[in-house]
């Protein structure tokens, strides 16, 4: 029985070892343009109030591959919100380079490692209470996958998980990569 399940695990290793660069989707030198809810943070500012405002972390990003394995990612994100004691701002700056570990015909699976900066300005509508501003920095290690639907070869699906190490100002956290949830993007590939 056992060598059954050995031939059997060996088998299905060598047809993915001899068929797998032939299966694989090749993104070198494409670029796709979408979306991550990227950075995140338990709350940032003065007052739980404002984080609750101010820890959003959409990004708009372009991940490029340079090669069949290496790629980067830069990302960009802003906001400003108001309610009715403050108004504030925050927007966040970064890249990651996501390194492919497995490619499959409509997934990559890929691991890396990325930085980010954050800057925030908080003020209070009561004049007793002062305003917050800051900037800080995000280190950010992931593995995620990217998948193709079949039949749409240019739009990507993306999933990453990871840890995140945040800090800004008096403030900082580690903790699983996206505060806790992960990170989901979408994009379209030229």
């Amino acid at each position: 029985m056992t060598k059954r399940i050995f031939s059997l695990i060996f088998a299905i290793c060598l047809i993915f070892a001899v068929s797998g660069t032939a299966l694989a989707k090749d993104l070198t030198n494409r670029i796709g343009l979408g979306y991550n809810n990227q950075i995140n943070a338990g709350w940032i500012g003065g007052a739980p109030a404002a984080g609750d405002v101010l820890a959003g972390s959409h990004t708009i990003s372009a991940k490029y591959w340079i090669d069949r394995n290496l790629g980067v990612e830069p990302f960009f994100g802003f906001f400003r919100a108001e309610t009715d004691d403050m108004d504030g701002w925050a927007t966040q700056l970064g890249a990651k380079v996501p390194y492919n570990l497995i490619e499959e015909a409509n997934m990559n699976f890929y691991a890396g490692g990325g930085l980010g900066i954050i800057a925030y300005d908080v003020d209070y509508d009561d004049d007793r209470v002062e305003g917050d501003d800051d900037v800080g920095f995000a280190l950010m290690a992931f593995t995620g996958v990217e998948f193709f639907l079949p039949g749409l070869p240019n739009l990507a699906f993306d999933a990453e998980f990871g840890l995140q190490y945040l800090n800004v100002g008096d403030y900082s956290e580690f903790g699983t990569y996206g505060g806790g949830f992960g990170v989901f993007g979408i994009r379209y590939y030229f």
